[in-house]
């Protein structure tokens, strides 16, 4: 990306403007009907960086909140953030109001970047935010907002950059909250460092090429849409297709029109194209890979899409919060393993371990271990919880799996989720894919509910297929004849939805969080 001789980019901001010194004069963002080359593109970059440092002060290791719905300006406000040496903070616009403001006071972020129309989303008439001092608007004003200083993006360079502020690898780039899927949500600090290598995990893993055009239908306020898809893209000069709404039709459309080449998806989303007739290579042939993402996906699932895809490359992947992208399940690997996440992509290293931190034989279940300078830098404010999931350099992730002879790892679940059931402990997934053998079940959940005996017992939350009618105890037979009987569930309750996040994750806690004492009892 840089010319000959040039110094390697250290930063995300050096990474983008040689990037952009590169392919001036190709497409980078494609949003709707807005399109910006490389060229216009970094002229609003270099603008915001400017007037940012300029009228809101921002210095490098200051914290931006960025609050905006997928789309051009998205990327540029990231861009110019990471331009000006500050911290980002991308904001889920779906969060609500109360859980925003927890999100800015606890970073500490000097200013907010915020699309008017999500200001219904910040408690504006509200104190507590000592530290916020600014609010930089976009596509209007924000009423409410007048004890902070309050201005517009720019369109243009008006205000001029005063040189680029001194950052390197070990500063922070990114302020990344968790999806808080199993837990609390952990303010994860991700460093220049960290952020180059997960591009560049991305970029090998998933063999992203130079001039690629990527369709990006999941939020941009999360991980793996920017480090794993933006970000690379980007870096490659490469076009990077926004959607503000998944829908399939959009992403029909938009695929044939734009001639996409690439695509990342959440299992909901391969799920709802899968249902489409137009979702074929016939009737797509500019896509040359699609890789699942973000959340384990059902077997069958995967097996349908490499099917329905059957001469491009159809892949798997694995990756969190603190770590990014880690595995890649190659296409060649598609059908013959679909059940694996995928092998440590090279450069990544990858373990199974026990309780006492001893790996574990092939076969045998362990805690998966990643170490690697894509590993984050620090939880922000929570003094001592770094040191409790890294030891020695490697990330205890949480998750449960097994590994093959041949280095594919299988994932089972989360330790934090694990059911122990009179000293026999299991993993929900297993019994969930038992239950979705059944015909009329869309979806399952199965979490641990107290048992006055057993101390923990599963019970199922089912969602029927439209117009099915589910009978609890047939459930409980089917699992009968197919699990031990400690792993079969006490209970089965039918709801209209299973509580997941805005990549398609079960919130398993919000289910625990909602479980009534009595149930199992």
């Amino acid at each position: 990306m840089s010319a000959a001789g040039a110094a390697a980019p250290r930063t995300v901001g050096e990474t983008w403007s040689a990037s952009q010194a590169a392919h001036a004069d190709r497409v980078a963002i494609v949003a709707g009907a807005t399109r910006h080359t490389y060229r216009e593109a970094a002229a609003r970059i270099d603008a915001l960086a400017a007037s940012l440092a300029a009228r809101g002060g921002v210095r490098p290791g200051d914290v931006v909140a960025l609050l905006a719905p997928n789309g051009a300006e998205f990327v540029i406000a990231y861009l110019g953030i990471v331009t000006a040496g500050a911290i980002v903070m991308p904001v889920d616009e779906r969060l609500l109001a109360g859980e925003v403001g927890a999100m800015l006071r606890e970073s500490g972020a000097v200013g907010l970047i915020l699309a008017a129309p999500l200001a219904t989303r910040v408690p504006l008439g509200r104190g507590g935010f000592p530290s916020l001092h600014w609010m930089l608007a976009i596509g209007g004003g924000v009423a409410g907002a007048e004890r902070w200083d309050v201005w517009c993006a720019p369109e243009a360079p008006s205000e001029a950059a005063a040189g680029r502020p001194r950052v390197g690898d070990d500063d922070i780039a990114e302020l990344m909250y968790t999806s808080g899927t199993a837990g609390e949500s952990k303010p994860v600090l991700r460093s220049h460092r960290n952020v180059r290598a997960a591009v560049r995990n991305a970029t090998v893993g998933f063999g992203y090429r130079e001039g690629d055009v990527i369709l990006i239908g999941m939020p941009l306020s999360h991980s793996s849409a920017l480090n794993s898809q933006m970000l690379p893209i980007l870096a490659l000069g490469g076009t990077v297709v926004i959607l503000e709404r998944f829908t399939v039709r959009a992403a029909l459309d938009t695929i044939r029109a734009e001639g996409v080449t690439c695509m990342r998806a959440v299992p909901s989303m391969i799920q709802a194209l899968l249902a489409s007739p137009e979702f074929g290579a016939a009737g797509l042939p500019s896509l040359r890979l699609i890789v699942n993402s973000s959340a384990a996906i059902d077997e069958a699932v995967f097996v349908a899409l490499k099917r329905r895809f059957a001469a491009i490359e159809v892949m798997n992947s694995y990756g969190l919060t603190e770590a990014s992208t880690c595995t890649a399940l190659p296409d060649a690997e598609a059908l013959a393993r679909a059940a694996s996440i995928g092998a440590a992509i090279p450069g990544v290293a990858m373990a199974l371990r026990d309780a006492g931190g001893r790996e574990v034989a092939p076969g045998d279940e362990g805690e998966i271990w990643v170490r690697g300078d894509h590993v984050f830098a620090a939880y922000r404010g929570r003094p001592g919880l770094r040191e409790r999931v890294v030891i020695d350099g490697w990330l205890r992730t949480g998750d449960l799996a097994h590994v093959d002879a041949d280095g594919y790892f299988y994932l089972h679940g989360r330790e934090d989720d694990v059911i122990d059931c009179g000293g026999r402990k299991f993993a929900p997934p297993e019994v969930e894919r038992v239950i979705l053998e059944l015909a009329d079940v869309a979806d399952a959940a199965v979490v641990g509910v107290p048992h006055r005996m057993l101390g923990h017992v599963a019970k199922a939350y089912i969602v029927p297929r439209a117009g099915a009618a589910i009978e609890p105890r047939a459930v409980i037979r089917h699992c009968q004849s197919r699990l031990a009987s400690y792993k079969v569930p006490f209970a089965v309750e039918v709801i209209a939805a299973l509580p997941r996040n805005s990549l398609g994750k079960l919130v398993r806690r919000r289910l625990q969080d909602a479980r009534a004492e009595g149930d199992a009892a």
